[in-house]
């Protein structure tokens, strides 16, 4: 490829120019933050030069050896595998650089996974997520627990009846833009989900019907139907035919033949039905096997305080997220089907769902053989970026709870961080990825990249409520009420699932304003008998109440799980990245519930 092509191609996508590319690559190599060994800055310049100066198609293995690995001219990329194994380095540089202190730069410089040939990108200014408050309202109140989505300049609201004619219009454009959107997102889900169809279940949508009078609602009901298949679609282990076969099949004289011929695992199918100022929407989730009806809702909305966009909107996503999400009505009843089987017969997809089943009740139980079973699954399919994630998140067990400690041979704090940007890498789409990166960056002391990794996959997923809990609960630890409790509300009001540690959150909410009481109510839903820190928070709470008797109820199942946990318990809650007024304070509690703490932690 030419220079002048090269150039010509960059301008058309609207790409840096070439001094701005390099201004970036200068300022890239004299931070100190951007990790990267000196061979790997020499790889860096190399292929951006040789990117720049048209040559990209002559950037291989072979050649990165001689010009930024000092190898001789006899080097073999098949038998010296070293070019993989820096590329794979700097690209995590890369992701790391970007994540921190470059989250600021306005050109991004990456080399994608698959090629060695460096691409360039302006970024846009970072949006900060679910953060409407000031710093200044910090010691106000937590924000409610439902906090409606804006609107700027809304249509005006429809009365639901078939002479409003801008009910017709409305429809109308909403169908196109959502039908748009749902076939641009599922060509993108299907281009990706050869190998993902092997892993999960499959689902396809009936056309939603229309059961009322108005004719108008025939446009609303095909539009909520792109808009689930829109939604689903960002659930990477779940298949979802796309929108022109959903439509084609709702023909009821094609309906029975085509979905014997299809043999998807589920089927969701609805109506929509209004009165004068609600609509209402049924959907049922059949499995497609037995025909047995597994999921059910109702959602009824007001038509004359929202526009017809956002009521779509919100319905679409409900459904979608009750059916898809983590811990939602497939991933329970995929649950429930493996759940007496061995681990060494899962399959991939069912190997992940009994690790976040676990996950979430922080079970240390079959550590070793749940441990097997995802390093095979990755063995067996190392595409899978699901099953590194959740291997990441293993490895996070044991540096966060000290599961399998005696069972594991490399360090997991770095193995962890290391499985996350693997699985980031592989899909950038896959928010567990992103999930298991900020944990591993909390526990590395780097807050900053924490909370960056958090941020990131919310953009990729706004919608992930262990995202929400996650950031809700570092947020906390910082004492930033303000943001920390919106997302923690957000995230349980979402998925009443969510795994229960993250109520700690809103315990030390509480705790720290001095409201005992609702710090209790907090502490009592946590359940992980394996884990000391619900207990030690119940401890606490208890403490400060006076209640002798609960308090060393818990305190004896924190002595259960370790013995001398008090000699410690300040160093390890500090280590935690827990605000140190919080760790105080916990200590503060735990010594008037009785816990013999060494006088340096008191003070």
């Amino acid at each position: 490829m030419s220079r002048m092509l090269a150039e010509r191609i960059r301008n058309e996508d609207s790409g840096p120019s070439d001094e701005e590319v390099r201004l970036q690559l200068s300022t890239l190599l004299g931070r100190t933050e951007f990790h990267a060994s000196e061979r790997n800055r020499r790889f860096l310049t190399y292929i951006v030069e040789e990117t720049l100066q048209g040559r990209a198609d002559r950037i291989k293995a072979y050649s990165i050896a001689i010009a930024a690995f000092d190898r001789s001219d006899d080097f073999d990329p098949l038998t010296d595998p070293i070019v993989r194994i820096e590329a794979s380095r700097l690209r995590r540089s890369l992701e790391h650089y970007y994540l921190t202190s470059g989250k600021s730069d306005p050109i991004r410089i990456d080399m994608p996974k698959g090629s060695y040939v460096a691409t360039f990108s302006h970024r846009a200014p970072e949006v900060e997520l679910h953060s409407p408050v000031s710093p200044a309202a910090e010691e106000m109140p937590a924000t409610p627990a439902h906090m409606p989505e804006p609107t700027s300049n809304p249509p005006a609201p429809i009365a639901g009846r078939a002479r409003n004619p801008w009910i017709w219009a409305a429809a109308v454009a909403l169908v196109v833009v959502v039908a748009i959107q749902a076939t641009y997102a599922w060509k993108r889900h299907e281009a990706g989900s050869v190998a993902a169809a092997t892993r999960g279940p499959s689902l396809v949508v009936l056309p939603f019907e229309n059961v009322g009078a108005e004719g108008s609602l025939d446009f609303v009901a095909r539009g909520l139907t792109f808009e689930i298949i829109n939604s689903l679609t960002r659930f990477s282990d779940l298949f979802v035919f796309g929108p022109e076969t959903s439509f084609e099949i709702g023909e009821p004289n094609l309906r029975t033949t085509s979905l014997r011929a299809l043999e998807p695992d589920y089927i969701l199918y609805g109506s929509v039905y209004s009165t004068d100022e609600t609509l209402r929407v049924s959907a049922i989730l059949a499995d497609a096997h037995t025909n047995r009806s597994v999921w059910s809702t109702n959602l009824d909305r007001n038509l004359s305080t929202a526009n017809l966009l956002s009521i779509q909107s919100d319905i679409a996503e409900q459904v979608a997220s009750a059916i898809g999400q983590p811990y939602g009505a497939v991933f329970n009843l995929t649950a429930e089907d493996i759940a007496t089987r061995p681990l060494a017969s899962l399959r991939s997809y069912e190997c992940v769902v009994r690790f976040r089943q676990r996950w979430r009740e922080y079970d240390q139980r079959d550590y070793g053989d749940m441990r097997a079973c995802l390093e095979q699954t990755i063995a067996a399919d190392p595409y899978y970026a699901r099953a590194y994630a959740s291997l990441a998140l293993l490895d996070l067990d044991t540096v966060r709870f000290g599961f399998g400690k005696d069972r594991i041979k490399v360090d997991p704090l770095q193995e962890a961080a290391d499985l996350a940007l693997q699985s980031i890498e592989l899909d950038p789409r896959e928010p567990d990825g992103y999930l298991a990166l900020s944990m591993a960056y909390w526990y590395l002391e780097d807050y900053e990249a924490s909370i960056a990794a958090t941020k990131r996959g919310l953009a990729v997923d706004p919608h992930n409520t262990d995202l929400m809990a996650e950031l809700g609960l570092r947020y906390s630890y910082m004492e930033k009420w303000s943001l920390s409790q919106p997302l923690i509300a957000e995230a349980f009001a979402r998925n009443p699932a969510t795994p229960s540690g993250y109520r700690i959150a809103t315990f030390q909410y509480h705790y720290m304003r001095g409201e005992y009481h609702a710090a209790l109510q907090e502490a009592l839903q946590i359940k992980a008998r394996y884990v000391l820190y619900g207990h030690l928070a119940t401890a606490a709470v208890y403490g400060q109440l006076g209640d002798k008797a609960n308090a060393e109820a818990a305190l004896a199942e924190v002595l259960e799980i370790e013995p001398s946990y008090g000699d410690r318990v300040a160093d390890d809650l500090a280590k935690r990245g827990v605000s140190p007024y919080i760790v105080r304070a916990v200590v503060e509690g735990l010594v008037k519930a009785g816990l013999h703490v060494p006088p340096p932690a008191i003070e």
